[in-house]
């Protein structure tokens, strides 16, 4: 019976539903939501139980939980009280080494609310802050402003908590302004955060602002800065999006990229249980999920770009994509890739050119 040892869990709320998230989520206005929401919990529960025992599969000790989201922070301290409860009472418990992470945007928490989850186990946090400079927050439709960000910034760090910063590069008129992102940045880091995320913003074309995003001349240029103050700074440039302290990379998000098993919980929230290749993602309304069933091909395919996003790596020498040493010597010599004996990993260089990597690699092995 395989045992699986990450848990997600999506949160559907937020303050404001910002102009560019596509993620699930709805506007908190009543605590009857809330209520709502843990009944299909609580069904979703019961549903995923039938789920495991399908997959020959266990939930049990858990080495990383991650409350993402919407805005997990509003809820509070009644969610906390329920969460501890469900564990209880479905016995589940924490490995000795483990990481609990909640999702806090600033504006969106309170100090007795972030207690009780404390309270509970949860070792880490991930604060959205997306930016400093008060013109793109309004931009991007932020509901929190600069105001938010310091307080939420100086109460973390006065706490002295293992947190992280979301960031966000390609805002609209980032050009037209001239962001200056490394400013930003070098304030951030005076709060002394442990790990810094920093997206590129990916919008639709009928996104508002789509034609005012910047080239990408300058989010190339904009990511790679970034990538080298960070690393001047002490931290690793561990995934394409990610950069941590030594020891403070997220461990529950690095079990995506290495394709471990991780369960879910939660509208939209979207698991994977390994050994049978089997993937599942929660309807909205109840609690039913849409399943799939990996392909080798799909499922080495998405292996393949899972390890090669990250530190994780890949093998230079695979049973399923053939040998690459040549290609891959390749990539060393434009500083797109560092080789290790068995397996190379791409540099900050090598992870904005991805997508391309990936199609030289299905051309190289067909």
């Amino acid at each position: 019976m395989e045992e699986i040892k990450s848990l997600y869990i999506h949160f559907p709320f937020c303050r404001h539903l910002c102009n560019y998230c596509d993620f699930y989520k709805s506007i908190k206005e009543d605590e009857a939501q809330l209520e709502e929401f843990e009944s299909l919990f609580s069904q979703m529960s019961k549903k995923h139980q039938e789920i495991l025992t399908d997959n020959n599969a266990t939930l049990k000790k858990l080495e990383t939980l991650y409350i993402g989201g919407g805005t997990p922070s509003l809820w509070g301290i009644e969610g906390a009280k329920f969460l501890g409860k469900w564990m209880e009472e479905n016995n589940i418990s924490f490995c000795e080494k483990n990481e609990f992470t909640l999702e806090v945007n600033p504006g969106a928490w309170t100090k007795d609310g972030l207690e009780a989850w404390r309270n509970i186990g949860v070792n880490r946090y991930s604060l959205g802050i997306q930016s400093l400079d008060s013109n793109f927050l309004k931009i991007i439709d932020r509901v929190h402003n600069v105001d938010d960000v310091h307080n939420t910034l100086t109460f973390f760090k006065e706490g002295q908590y293992n947190f992280s910063v979301d960031f966000m590069i390609g805002l609209p008129f980032s050009k037209k302004y001239n962001r200056d992102i490394i400013s930003e940045l070098t304030e951030i880091l005076t709060y002394n955060p442990s790990h810094i995320s920093l997206y590129i913003l990916t919008v639709p074309k009928h996104y508002k602002y789509f034609q005012d995003l910047p080239d990408d001349e300058w989010i190339s240029d904009e990511y790679t800065k970034v990538a080298q103050f960070l690393s001047i700074n002490g931290f690793e440039h561990y995934e394409v999006s990610n950069f941590a302290k030594r020891s403070k990379a997220s461990e529950h998000n690095l079990n995506y990229w290495r394709m471990r098993s991780v369960a879910a919980l939660g509208p939209s929230a979207t698991g994977l249980i390994q050994n049978t290749r089997y993937r599942y993602k929660w309807k909205t309304k109840d609690a039913q999920v849409v399943e799939e069933r990996l392909s080798e091909d799909e499922y080495q395919i998405e292996k393949l770009y899972m390890n090669l996003r990250s530190s994780v790596g890949f093998p230079i020498k695979d049973q399923y994509w053939g040998d690459l040493s040549e290609y891959v010597q390749k990539l060393k010599k434009d500083g797109l890739a560092m080789v290790g004996v068995n397996k190379f990993t791409l540099t900050s260089r090598g992870f904005l050119i991805l997508d391309s990597i990936m199609d030289e690699i299905f051309k190289i092995s067909k």
